[in-house]
């Protein structure tokens, strides 16, 4: 079989194959993708795309899946051993990955190929616009001082975020200082200032199949609490003036704040089924 990366430039090939949501991030700085064609036909057999985390900082780089296709389960260890080589170059750790279901035939391929698996429940957890509306810090609106990114210049933009990264110990994405302003949704997501200077973001964003994911939530200075609350209710509102009641918000608990926030917010939800999997790589 022939083996290719895919990546911004050829993503186009694949996209038939590959969840929109998943295929969007394909030229990110951390992204990677592999895809398998059969040498007779050139049909798709097999793909992968992950994403690199803790790349920049000590603690040791994982790998996680992002999306897994199949038209045929016995091409995937070969995707998988070319995969592992460019893992050890970009000295990974350990693999990951989540998904709501995967076809059996896969499950017991990964399995074959050293990976650990279980049912679990997704980190992810999705509410939707209407079940943040009805919350109570909902019910007052934001102060004239919380404003949408859409004010802010790149430039301003960028220095806010440089502002914040600065002290926050623990960005996610990896890539953050790497995107534009422009991944955000514009009015949703929100910035506090002090002195002129941006010293909160709340940054949401809206996926190709329009789901809401918000992706940093973070505020520097003394009113910092304040702050966080305020352009909560910001974006709570602003969410609920552009998209339908029935649109999903995905809360990624990818730490322990971010898992206590949401169940102080939405005691009674639970995450969705999901298959889980993890291999040491060095």
């Amino acid at each position: 079989m022939n083996l290719r990366p895919i990546f911004k430039d050829n993503a186009y090939e694949y996209s038939d194959f590959i969840d929109p949501d998943v295929a969007e991030n394909l030229g990110r700085r951390f992204f990677r993708g592999l895809a398998a064609h059969d040498p007779e036909d050139n049909h798709i057999l097999s793909l992968l795309i992950w994403e690199l985390k803790a790349v920049e900082d000590l603690r040791d780089t994982e790998s996680e899946i992002k999306w897994i296709y199949s038209d045929d389960a016995s091409s995937i260890p070969s995707v998988l051993d070319e995969y592992h080589k460019e893992a050890e170059s970009e000295e990974v750790e350990k693999t990951v990955f989540e998904f709501p279901s995967l076809d059996e035939e896969i499950i017991s391929t990964l399995s074959d190929c050293d990976f650990t698996i279980a049912k679990t429940e997704s980190r992810d957890l999705c509410v939707t616009v209407d079940e943040c509306r009805s919350l109570s810090l909902a019910r007052k609106s934001a102060p004239l001082y919380i404003q949408s990114i859409e004010d802010l210049d790149s430039q301003e933009f960028f220095q806010g975020m440089m502002n914040i990264l600065f002290r926050f110990d623990d960005p996610s994405p990896d890539d953050i200082a790497y995107l534009p302003k422009e991944w955000y949704d514009q009015t949703v997501s929100c910035c506090t200032k002090t002195d002129g200077k941006v010293t909160g973001l709340f940054l949401v964003h809206a996926t190709p199949s329009g789901i809401l994911v918000p992706v940093m939530f973070y505020a520097v200075g003394p009113d910092s609490r304040r702050n966080l609350l305020d352009m909560m209710r910001f974006s709570i509102h602003r969410a609920a003036e552009n998209y339908s009641g029935d649109t999903i918000i995905r809360i990624h608990r990818r730490n322990n704040p971010v898992l206590n926030l949401s169940q102080r917010l939405f005691p009674d939800k639970k995450g969705d089924p999901a298959i889980a999997g993890n291999r040491k790589e060095s």
